[in-house]
């Protein structure tokens, strides 16, 4: 029993939660996951099963959310969660404020993570260390915000459908779209919607799920953005110790999923013929 398993993640659990109820109720002896959600996020987690752990790394697809923001607080987490450490003003004209910013927080940005994640800063997670009330600077990152639509204004709210590169933070979004109207926003609600071609419409709440038979998708079908090379019975066992092997004539280069009886048995990177093993599975 390997591959992913797409579930639709209630609002309150931990994606540790998750794990640990499908680790029990269905005897799973490794299991992970793609993407934390926060306990206040909701919608798409992807589960990986066994052999599927391994593959982590290479299923960093596009997430799309939709997102709530409430704008006039701030909080030390920069979601409805955290303690309230200011209170301003918001704009009347939200929405106007609103559409003239979203040019600045699409394409590539540096993002500062919110305090209160599981980001590491010299071996520390940072989340102990704000928890412990020791004072540090987060680094900013690079992501991606590929596309940012507004589905509805309210008087203090508005609530965005964002696509965007893996590694973005919802709560710094808020927290950062909030101060650039001059203002203040924490995360007030999210749903992860899709991850690559993956969409919470065919995902499982823990408690439907009665078995996993039929409800794998293999890890083949997880990696459809790698190109795949066929291998023969000889290569499967050089590339399986972890090995190199050559394909003459071949013009795939880059990251490559290995296939042997219509099973994904390694990954690996190719260049000039040259297939080196990056991960066997």
């Amino acid at each position: 029993m390997d591959g992913i398993l797409l579930i639709n993640k209630e609002k309150g659990l931990t994606s540790f939660q998750v794990i640990e109820k499908l680790k029990e109720k269905f005897n799973i002896k490794k299991i992970g996951h793609a993407g934390t959600l926060d306990p206040l996020g909701k919608g798409l987690l992807i589960v990986l099963i066994n052999k599927a752990t391994k593959i982590n790394n290479y299923i960093s697809y596009p997430k799309e959310y939709i997102i709530e923001i409430k704008f006039g607080i701030s909080t030390d987490t920069d979601d409805m969660e955290g303690k309230i450490i200011k209170q301003t003003s918001v704009p009347d004209n939200l929405e106007e404020k609103i559409k003239n910013i979203i040019p600045e927080f699409t394409g590539e940005i540096m993002q500062i993570p919110p305090k209160y994640s599981a980001l590491k800063k010299n071996g520390e997670k940072l989340y102990e260390l704000a928890r412990a009330g020791i004072e540090f600077e987060v680094n900013p990152r690079k992501v991606n915000i590929y596309k940012i639509e507004i589905k509805n204004v309210n008087k203090n709210t508005v609530i965005l459908s964002v696509v965007c590169s893996t590694g973005t933070y919802m709560r710094s979004l808020a927290r950062d779209i909030g101060e650039r109207i001059g203002s203040s926003g924490v995360l007030f609600d999210l749903t992860r919607t899709k991850i690559g071609n993956f969409t919470v419409e065919n995902s499982y709440k823990i408690d439907e799920l009665s078995s996993l038979d039929d409800k794998l998708i293999s890890i083949n079908n997880a990696l459809y953005e790698i190109p795949e090379i066929q291998l023969n019975e000889k290569q499967y066992k050089i590339i399986k110790n972890g090995n190199s092997i050559t394909f003459e004539n071949c013009f795939k280069q880059g990251i490559v999923k290995l296939i042997f009886n219509d099973e994904v048995v390694a990954i690996a990177s190719i260049w000039g013929g040259i297939v080196k093993v990056k991960r066997v599975l």
